[in-house]
Parts: C-alpha cells; sequence; structure tokens
C-alpha cells in the first residue's frame, strides 16, 4: 500500500506566490529608489562642479581687467569694458593670458561673455585689434541657465545696464557686478571693484596705465579686486 503523500492546496500556491510577488516588487522599488537618489545625487555634483569652474573663471578674468581699448573689425575704437552694447552681455580687456608654450603673442586678451540657448558662453580672440574676418573662439562654461547680466556699481551702490557712459571720462567703472540664474540653484551674485580712481584713456582707445602698481599702492583699489558675492567666492588665478 503506497504511503499517502499531501501536497499544497492551490490556495496555499496562490498565497505563496502573492508573498514572493510582494518581496520581489519591494525589493525592485527599494532599488530603483537607491539609483534615482543616486542620478540625483551625481547631477547636483556634476551641476556644483559646472558651477564651481564657471566661476572661478569669471573671477580669474574680471581679477585682471586693464584699462586697454582695441579697435573692431571696422577699425572702430572700444573701450576697454563694454556692457550692453554689441552682440555680447560683457566684453573687456584682460592680462594675465598664459601662455605656456611661449607663442609669439601678448599676455592680453579680449573676452567676451554671451547666452546662447540657455547655455553661458565665454568667447575670446586671439589678437587684441581686429581684422575683418577676426572670429572668436568659444568654450562652453554653464548649461541650463535661466540668465546672465552684467552691470556697473557706482560708489553709492547704484547699478547701470550699460558701459561706457556718455558723460563719463572713466576708463573703468568703480565696480562690476555678475548674476547669474542657475536652475535650480537660484541667483549668484558677484561684485568686483574696477577702479576708484577716474582713468582717461590718451588718444581715445588702445593706452592703459602702466600695469606695475605704485609703490605702497593699496590693494584694494587695483582692477578686479572681488567685494563680495551671494556665495563663498571662488580664488582664481592666472589662465
Amino acid at each position: 500500500m503506497k504511503p499517502y503523500i499531501r501536497g499544497f492546496t492551490l490556495l496555499e500556491v496562490l498565497v505563496a506566490i502573492s508573498i514572493f510577488a510582494i518581496i520581489g516588487l519591494s525589493a525592485n522599488q527599494m532599488l530603483r529608489s537607491i539609483i534615482d537618489t543616486q542620478s540625483r545625487v551625481r547631477a547636483g555634483n556634476e551641476t556644483f562642479a559646472s558651477i564651481s569652474r564657471t566661476l572661478t573663471v569669471i573671477h580669474r578674468d574680471l581679477t585682471q581687467v586693464i584699462p586697454r581699448g582695441i579697435r573692431d573689425g571696422y577699425g572702430e575704437p572700444m573701450g576697454p569694458l563694454v556692457i550692453g552694447q554689441g552682440p555680447y552681455v560683457l566684453e573687456f580687456t584682460r592680462t594675465g593670458w598664459n601662455n605656456p608654450a611661449r607663442h609669439q603673442r601678448s599676455e592680453v586678451q579680449r573676452v567676451a561673455y554671451g547666452v546662447e540657448d540657455d547655455t553661458l558662453y565665454r568667447y575670446f580672440w586671439l589678437v587684441l585689434d581686429r581684422a575683418e574676418d577676426s572670429e572668436p573662439r568659444s568654450q562652453i562654461l554653464l548649461r541650463n541657465i535661466e540668465g546672465f547680466s552684467a552691470s556697473v556699481v557706482d560708489p553709492e551702490g547704484e547699478t547701470a545696464d550699460a558701459w561706457p557712459e556718455l558723460d563719463s571720462n572713466q576708463v573703468l567703472p568703480p565696480g562690476l557686478e555678475i548674476t547669474i540664474d542657475v536652475e535650480p540653484i537660484g541667483l549668484i551674485r558677484r561684485v568686483y571693484a574696477m577702479t576708484d580712481l577716474p582713468q582717461s584713456l590718451p588718444g581715445g582707445f588702445g593706452q592703459g596705465r602702466d600695469q606695475e602698481s605704485d609703490e605702497g599702492e593699496d590693494d584694494s583699489l587695483r582692477p578686479g579686486v572681488p567685494l563680495g558675492a551671494g556665495l563663498r567666492d571662488v580664488p582664481g588665478g592666472r589662465e
């Protein structure tokens, strides 16, 4: 006589399958949550890294602005700092253009910043006084920005969206404010001191002051000294 073997009932099998399904679904949801969290953290880190690099580049440029005008492709003079005029948000002349390969060129560089398709670009020219076919080279600094603006700041803290002013004999304004609207960070603001003393440009363009400071000159009067910011200033050096 064969022994009686009792198997699982259909109900027991369905209950077991349901339990395993719930466990599998929970594990899958937990894994997806971990992956999504890692993706968001990675994206956030990349955003902050891009912002940090951008602020470093801006800091490095604006702390080395010099009062040297140029001529555009049509031979017309342009001041050392131009805001709110032309195709770029901001255009200026800076020194400290690093030359590790020791090419036969100046260490002075013409730089501009502009926005295209929600992307902040840095432009630079290989020459100061341009020919008609002189085209800038572009560098992508920061993507997915809501806005980028530049304005001059007077000693009273008032701002203006254009420079140079028609009734001003200054080569550089007292201060320069940069604002970047970054999603999802918000507004990032930087203010730099350019100069406290009126300086006219001999001959209307192209001549700047002596780059060597007088002995004992206060560092706070040098062009490009950062005044303050919404976030911690990022130290910069020569490019």
